[in-house]
Formats: C-alpha cells, sequence, structure tokens
C-alpha cells in the first residue's frame, strides 16, 4: 500500500516512485502481487496512470461516511461516556468532520495531548468548529490570534511573525531545515522561530527544541497548505469579495522568498564566485 502519494513534497521523487510503478507493474505475474496506491487527483499522477481505472472516493459518498463513523466509534470507546452520549457524541463529530478523516485525527490527537485522564464531555463535540477540515483550520489560526473582529484577526496576522514563516513554507519547493527556515526569515535565532511556529500545535511538524538545526519543518498535511492559499471562487467571501482571514497570497509569498535568498543569501556566494563581477554585474542592472 503506498499512501498519499500526492502528499511527496518532492515532485521529481514522486516521479520516480509513479514510474517504478508503471515500469514493473506489467512484468508482474497476475495474482502474484497487488499494489494499491492513493492519492488526491492531480494533474501528473492521473496522467501516469491513465492506464487504469481509478476508484474515486468522494468525502460525501456513503461507504466513506460509514467508515469514518466505524473509526470515530471506536476511538470513542476509550473515553468515559455512556452508550447514548457516545452515539450522540459520534453522530455530532462524523457531521462536523464532513466526511473528512483527518479532522476526526486532529481532534482525537488534541485531546490524547490535553487530557488528564480519560474523560469526554458532549459539550467538547458540540464546540468543535463546522465545515470540515477549513473550519478546523480557521478556528485554530482564531484561536491563535484572539478576537471576535474580522480586523483585529487581519492585522494581527498581517505583522506577525508566523505569516512571514507560513509564507516561506508554502513558497518553497522542498522541506527546509530549522536553520534554514530562521535564516531565510531572518529570525534572531532558531529558539525563536521553534516558540513562533509552537502555536500551531498538530498543523505543523517541527523540532521540539532549538538546539536540532538539521531538522526539517513541514507542514502536517497538504491540506494546510491548500487552505492557506486557496483562490478557488467559491472561498470567497461573498459580502467582502475577500479570501478567509488567514489567507497567503502565493506570488507575494513566492516574491518574499526570492527577495530574502537574493538579498540576504547569494550576495556572499557572489563574491566568491570566480566570474569576474560578470553575475554580480547582471544582477545590479536586473
Amino acid at each position: 500500500m503506498i499512501d498519499a502519494l500526492d502528499e511527496t513534497f518532492d515532485r521529481e521523487e514522486a516521479s520516480s516512485i509513479v514510474n517504478v510503478l508503471i515500469r514493473n507493474l506489467k512484468t508482474i505475474p497476475g495474482g502474484c502481487l497487488s499494489i494499491a496506491v492513493s492519492s488526491r487527483p492531480e494533474v501528473d499522477i492521473l496522467t501516469a496512470f491513465n492506464g487504469y481505472v481509478p476508484l474515486k472516493i468522494e468525502c460525501e459518498e456513503k461507504s466513506n461516511k460509514e467508515d469514518l463513523g466505524k473509526f470515530i466509534e471506536a476511538r470513542l470507546k476509550a473515553y468515559d461516556m455512556d452508550e447514548k452520549c457516545q452515539n450522540e457524541a459520534a453522530r455530532i463529530l462524523q457531521e462536523k468532520a464532513a466526511g473528512m478523516f483527518l479532522y476526526a485525527k486532529y481532534f482525537f490527537e488534541q485531546l490524547d495531548t490535553i487530557a488528564e485522564e480519560a474523560q469526554l464531555a458532549l459539550g467538547d463535540i458540540k464546540g468543535l468548529p463546522d465545515g470540515g477540515l477549513d473550519g478546523y483550520y480557521e478556528a485554530t489560526f482564531r484561536r491563535i490570534f484572539g478576537g471576535k473582529e474580522q480586523a483585529h484577526f487581519r492585522s494581527k496576522f498581517e505583522g506577525h511573525p508566523l505569516k512571514r514563516a507560513l509564507q516561506v513554507l508554502v513558497a518553497v519547493q522542498r522541506d527546509l531545515t530549522l536553520w534554514e527556515l530562521s535564516k531565510i526569515v531572518e529570525a534572531k535565532d532558531m529558539k525563536d522561530v521553534v516558540e513562533t511556529l509552537r502555536p500551531l500545535g498538530g498543523l505543523l511538524k517541527t523540532p521540539p527544541r532549538a538546539n536540532r538545526p538539521n531538522e526539517l519543518v513541514q507542514l502536517n498535511h497538504k491540506s494546510v497548505r491548500d487552505w492557506l492559499v486557496d483562490e478557488t471562487e467559491e472561498k470567497r467571501n461573498t459580502n467582502t469579495g475577500e479570501w478567509h482571514d488567514f489567507h497567503l497570497d502565493i506570488k507575494k509569498a513566492h516574491s518574499a522568498v526570492a527577495t530574502s535568498l537574493w538579498t540576504k543569501w547569494l550576495p556572499p556566494y557572489l563574491e566568491i564566485l570566480p566570474l569576474e563581477g560578470k553575475l554580480g554585474d547582471t544582477a545590479a542592472n536586473t
């Protein structure tokens, strides 16, 4: 089973996996080996496997909802709730998850980290955000920045170092180490970056301490990036014409990263390159 092929950050690596599968699948004698590959329907992956008929699983499909229900019910059994409350909790959580396993997974992981005892009240479920992952991500950011007014969220996020770090993470073409991220965002030190990212909790994979400069900093799931940069028309606020309060303009994100690399990282290398100043002259003229 090869799960979440689309989440391979390095597209060359993903292509290598796909090429190996395509090249060798037809040489395997029938019945000897079965391989299942899961992925979101991204164009390059669908194109590579165009000789096969994929089984599409939609969030709203009955079979998907039934599987999600079984997962939720199994996890709820670990908590001290009577059967009636447990059934109601399962129904509410499944409705809020909108067919997305990841929503339920996030909830239980968060609960596991904060619960000292195996106790769960029905109110804990009712208080969860609606709207599946989009609702969960927005609620997480609102909790970080506090307040209730839209203008408050926008103004606090705009000048916050967390926005700068997220701009880098959504724009780069490969995973960054903690040290690399700290340099690109021009942080005081790596501890400063760790503390900035800590409130995102389970949405981000980050070294627990600043003494691990070579460990990677990664968004926990591709859907986090998709939500941050999403500009599909149905996500636009019909009243204001704007995206959600924590939206990142991907073009501005790329520009910010490029500017940082060009002004802070490249000059030392340009000084030592044996190009008789030609590259530096070109840079100055562009």
